[in-house]
């Protein structure tokens, strides 16, 4: 008879490994009128990442903080004494409570799930958070294939110095990018410090 023998992660990293083997991408159930996409809505990617990441001990904290005259957003993941974290700006083009709220939710979704590694969109469903187009038109967002191979290749970074080549190309293609960068950053280094 074999016996199964389960071993306790002993990082963040390692817990956030293990979640990420059962989070799945949210299913993209809302609708962008504006761009005729489908995304997961924050509370999709809420729903399906939580469970999971509870399961494994692991803490989502999402809050803001003012740097300079900036609203930027904090997403941390907390697991005994451990944090990964990653900051997002909040940038509404009107700079009303609307604005800020719908900037804010948008932050929120797209740094979350970069932070945990799910995709839960097809296109830029940002148009409230962003200057609405005029007419029908395709957004000034790089296309889905290209931002899609760039997050992988920052998932796929096994340190420090390999991610900083990827530095450019992330800034060039934006925000979920950069996001994935960050997070990808605190990843590396919170692994690098673990005992």
């Amino acid at each position: 008879m074999a016996t199964k023998i389960e071993t306790q992660p002993s990082s963040i990293a390692e817990a956030l490994a293990a979640a990420q083997l059962e989070i799945t991408d949210p299913a993209k159930d809302s609708v962008n009128p504006h761009f005729r996409s489908r995304y997961a809505d924050l509370a999709t990617v809420l729903k399906t990442v939580r469970p999971v990441l509870a399961k494994h001990g692991i803490a989502l904290v999402q809050c803001t903080q003012v740097d300079g005259d900036r609203l930027v957003l904090v997403t941390r993941l907390m697991w005994r004494g451990e944090e990964i974290e990653s900051t997002y700006p909040v940038e509404p083009v009107k700079r009303d409570p609307q604005g800020y709220g719908s900037a804010l939710t948008y932050a929120r979704r797209y740094a979350l799930q970069a932070l945990v590694g799910v995709a839960a969109d097809e296109d830029d469903d940002g148009n409230a958070a962003s200057a609405a187009p005029s007419a029908p038109s395709k957004p000034a967002a790089p296309a889905h294939d290209e931002l899609a191979d760039a997050i992988a290749r920052v998932k796929a970074a096994n340190s420090i110095d390999d991610l900083k080549v990827l530095r450019p190309d992330c800034a060039r293609l934006g925000a979920a990018a950069m996001a994935a960068y960050n997070a990808r950053g605190q990843f590396l280094k919170a692994a690098a410090e673990a005992p």
